[in-house]
């Protein structure tokens, strides 16, 4: 399991040492995390972000280009921990769902422990064209490693699974969400929702299909809404008014 990172103390205002301008982007990212997470990142500007890190806006452009070059970087950072996963889960022992889980957990941590995965949710038209295509090139390759190891489980007869695409959308779509609810200051860790998550997800593959209760085939009746079968009811009705007209004119004609 990595590192749980979630009960530290919040990271602190940039400091402004002098070290390596890597060091300090890294540094300025790891604090524009929690900054990026207060809800209001669709408003936020680089002002914002400088006044809350404690910085001149000139310094911070000095590091960044503007807010979307920001928010790629925090792409860029939770993919890379989650390639990174991805890659140690391929050279790993062990069975396909040994492996998938732990790549699961890891990538819950990666996307959690620092704050980024508050931004994994935004719409990508935010980036820049170039950039957005680099970070879908990235986030392709690890779903398609993702559903590669749910082969190798469905190949092994190990997991019970009709769609691998399916089933990596739904793992990967329901680990995502997670960013929208935790809290760091919540009643479970990042290492217990990391440990918990990945065990239910792996409880879909690994369930065998008659365990999976059958649901019951509706009425032929409960097809058609209401307003259906009143129209339905109609030609009969307009039938009869047919008739009944039909026969007017028979009784008028008999009258004397």
């Amino acid at each position: 399991m990595p590192e749980d990172t979630s009960n530290t103390t919040p990271a602190a205002r940039w400091d402004g040492r002098r070290v390596g301008k890597a060091t300090r982007r890294d540094a300025i990212l790891n604090s524009v995390a929690s900054v990026l997470s207060s809800g209001r990142l669709s408003t936020l500007t680089m002002q914002d972000i400088a006044d809350e890190l404690g910085i001149t806006k000139g310094n911070l452009y000095y590091y960044f280009t503007d807010k979307q070059d920001i928010l790629y970087q925090c792409h860029m950072r939770a993919m890379d921990a989650s390639l990174e996963a991805l890659r140690r889960a391929r050279q790993a022992k062990g069975s396909p769902g040994e492996r998938l889980q732990h790549l699961l957990a890891a990538h819950i941590v990666g996307i959690l422990k620092d704050g980024l995965g508050s931004v994994l949710l935004t719409d990508l038209e935010n980036l820049r064209p170039e950039n957005r295509d680099v970070y879908v090139a990235r986030r392709d390759e690890f779903e398609r490693g993702v559903r590669k190891l749910i082969e190798e489980g469905m190949k092994a007869g190990e997991f019970h699974c009709d769609d691998s695409l399916l089933a990596g959308f739904s793992m990967l779509g329901s680990i995502n969400w997670i960013t929208k609810w935790f809290r760091a200051d919540g009643r479970l860790s990042v290492n217990d929702v990391a440990a918990g998550m990945s065990r239910f997800l792996m409880g879909a593959l690994y369930c065998p299909p008659g365990m999976i209760p059958t649901l019951a085939a509706p009425a032929p009746e409960a097809d058609a809404p209401p307003s259906a079968k009143a129209k339905a009811a109609r030609p009969a009705k307009t039938a009869a008014k047919a008739t009944k007209a039909a026969s007017k004119p028979a009784r008028k004609a008999a009258r004397p």
